[in-house]
């Protein structure tokens, strides 16, 4: 993660949930990251439907791409030869908990590009058997025109597991936003499988 926002988010949800691999939607209070709320938007995936759609999207999101964004499809922003993939890395963070950073251009109708940093949190199913993820999208530096020039399309750039701290000790940035876990903790080692062209380090729900 490169954006200060992102560990932010990163270190607020590692906090939440403790020794579990997710906390619950209910945990989460938007006082809590109201500095990052603009760029902060929920997921919600319908399993029925088969349905991917934004439940919550910030303020500075929604101007990016130039209309409200709840209630639309998260899948309908990307460029088409890209969802499949974008797919998977859902898929893996919702029913795996695996957490993951997806880096990818957004392109205006004007032919700009700017390029977004996405992280994509998973959190437990509520009762009723909703499923939700926490995710937050920043680029920086912010051009001028953003907000201007509404975002039309996106094109993915790469998919990235995010991999828990050292088993010695947290990451430096992780402690800096208040998330840090017991470094003193061991860890049993997950197994890592490939899939297309990605390297897939398995997560548990324990």
């Amino acid at each position: 993660m490169r954006h200060e926002h992102s560990k932010r988010l990163y270190a607020y949800w590692n906090r939440l949930r403790g020794e579990r691999s997710a906390p619950e939607r209910t945990e989460i209070e938007p006082s809590d990251i109201r500095q990052l709320l603009a760029d902060t938007f929920i997921l919600e995936v319908d399993q029925r439907h088969k349905a991917i759609s934004f439940r919550l999207a910030g303020t500075r999101l929604c101007a990016a791409y130039g209309r409200e964004l709840k209630g639309y499809g998260f899948l309908g922003l990307w460029q088409e030869e890209c969802t499949l993939e974008v797919l998977r890395a859902i898929t893996r963070v919702h029913r795996d908990h695996q957490p993951c950073m997806i880096s990818y251009l957004a392109r205006t109708g004007q032919n700009r590009f700017t390029e977004w940093e996405c992280v994509l949190l998973p959190l437990l199913p509520a009762e009723a058997g909703e499923e939700r993820i926490l995710g937050i999208a920043t680029t920086q530096p912010v051009p001028l025109w953003l907000g201007t020039e509404p975002l039309v399309d996106q094109r993915l750039q790469s998919v990235r597991t995010i991999a828990g701290p050292p088993e010695n000790g947290a990451w430096p940035w992780l402690a800096k936003f208040g998330g840090q876990r017991d470094g003193n903790r061991r860890t049993e080692s997950k197994p890592v499988r490939t899939v297309a062209h990605l390297t897939v380090h398995e997560g548990g729900k324990a």
